[in-house]
């Protein structure tokens, strides 16, 4: 199954920066786990939150989130 290497700077006040390796069928399936796993806290957890994060993924303006397939 393919690798993700997920990386994302929640959008709190501490702006930590949140890194996993995802192991999932595709890179949306990858990007929901992480979703459900790192960042809920800093969305609403419902399709909305999670249609919001993934926008964070391809903002040119305020991207805040990285994914890269790993090859093995």
């Amino acid at each position: 199954m393919p690798k993700f290497a997920i990386a994302f700077v929640a959008p709190d006040q501490d702006h930590p920066l949140r890194h996993r390796i995802v192991e999932s069928s595709d890179e949306e399936s990858a990007i929901k786990d992480f979703f459900t796993k790192e960042a809920m806290d800093s969305y609403s957890n419902d399709d909305q939150g999670f249609f919001y994060f993934k926008e964070d993924f391809s903002d040119k303006s305020t991207k805040s989130g990285s994914i890269l397939k790993l090859e093995s």
